[in-house]
């Protein structure tokens, strides 16, 4: 069963226009080599350059590193810095041997320091050398649908055949974001952590000018390395609404980064099609003792150029529901479009429980009751008919006999 919503028209509009991108929609000047402007909900693409061409990434490698921390390591768990985590070279924690460190504050220096000693010493503890870890890395990167990435080192430092692509990166952003320590702490400017040795070295603190000056930034991550030039994976929400870009070998990555974002707030709209809280139909449930209202697991939004809100609407697939339903089940789908073009598809949810009704409930009993009365008369007739017809052959066996001239 498909339904149309176009004819229902958008919940919100909402445009966020930056004073300088007011006057005309005009692309944005970005001199990075690579570069990609997409809505941080729905991946949907607002800008890119050079996007699927694989370049060295520097240290916007520790988003993955990141990644894996979070979901291999509890926060409380301690980590312990080896010889050859102590000696990594380049931006540091200045980690000692032996040192322990608890995982919340190496996430800390990772992120927001983007210390290299760091990200070697999560390796060694999650995937026992550099290897297995960039291993369990290449794994994520797959199972998150990045297949133009390749990782060899869980900090970015150049190594030919480390590489990603700006599209990538993207990707493996908007999942890092849907984890809230890693949302949390992208955020930071700076923070103060705790360490057994090493006590004057407590402050981490971020170098990003855009995290810094611009308005409503809230992350992601900074890199540079010579291979790589210039990179910068950022973030930014106003209004509710959140963006996210990739810069790669860039001249400045700062001054790219907010060109992305003034472009894509001043330019665009966000249009919420639907939300989880209203309800979008009503429909029938086969065996059901009331009509199923169906709401999307999440908000569907599109972002579309300013002024032509018009243009997004949805459509609801809707699965064959059969009593009873509990709150909270797939029902079918629901996909935004932007004119004929698909944005995003999300599922559909059971606003509420439906129960069976006593008749739906009752009939397999009935059936199944009937069922047996009929074998039962089947065989109650069939033993009779069986009997009768054994009476009918014997009746004629003894008027043949008595017809026998032989006697």
């Amino acid at each position: 069963m498909v339904v149309m919503l176009s004819a229902v028209g958008p919940l919100d509009a909402q445009a966020v226009v930056a004073p300088q991108a007011r006057a005309a929609a005009v692309l944005p000047q970005v001199k990075a080599g690579s570069a990609i402007l997409t809505d941080a909900a729905t991946g949907q693409v607002l800008f890119e350059r050079n996007a699927d061409v694989r370049r060295p990434i520097a240290s916007t490698t520790k988003i993955m590193t990141a990644i894996l921390v979070i979901e291999n390591c509890k926060t409380d768990d301690v980590v312990t810095a080896s010889e050859s985590a102590s000696k990594t070279p380049f931006t540091s924690l200045h980690l000692k041997p032996g040192e322990q460190v608890k995982v919340r504050d190496l996430l800390y220096a990772l992120l927001i320091r983007s210390a290299n000693d760091a990200g070697v010493a999560f390796a060694e503890h999650i995937g026992g050398t550099i290897d297995g870890f960039a291993q369990m890395m290449n794994d994520k990167a797959r199972e998150i649908g990045a297949r133009n990435t390749r990782f060899i080192t869980p900090n970015g430092l150049y190594v030919p055949g480390h590489y990603s692509t700006a599209r990538d990166l993207a990707l493996i952003a908007r999942y890092a974001l849907r984890l809230p320590i890693f949302n949390e702490i992208v955020g930071l400017r700076r923070q103060i952590i705790d360490r057994s040795v090493n006590k004057q070295d407590l402050l981490v603190e971020t170098h990003s000018k855009f995290l810094k000056d611009y308005p409503g930034a809230d992350g992601i991550k900074s890199g540079y390395t010579k291979e790589a030039g210039y990179c910068f994976v950022g973030s930014a929400t106003r209004s509710g609404w959140r963006l996210v870009s990739v810069v790669l070998k860039s001249p400045d990555s700062q001054i790219d980064t907010a060109a992305l974002m003034d472009y894509g707030f001043g330019c665009f709209q966000r249009v919420v099609l639907a939300e989880p809280g209203r309800p979008l139909t009503k429909v029938k449930v086969a065996g059901g003792d009331r009509e199923l209202e169906v709401v999307p697991a999440d908000v569907v939004q599109v972002a579309v150029r300013l002024g032509q809100a018009a243009l997004a609407r949805c459509e609801l697939k809707l699965d064959e529901i059969h009593a009873p339903v509990r709150k909270g089940a797939k029902v079918g789908t629901i996909t935004a479009y932007l004119g004929s073009q698909p944005v995003v598809t999300l599922d559909l949810q059971a606003a509420h429980d439906v129960s069976e009704t006593l008749a739906s409930i009752a009939w397999p009993w009935v059936r199944a009751i009937g069922l047996l009365g009929m074998i039962c008369f089947g065989a109650v007739y069939g033993r009779a008919a069986a009997k009768g017809n054994g009476e009918r052959r014997r009746r004629l066996a003894q008027e043949v006999r008595g017809a026998d001239p032989r006697g």
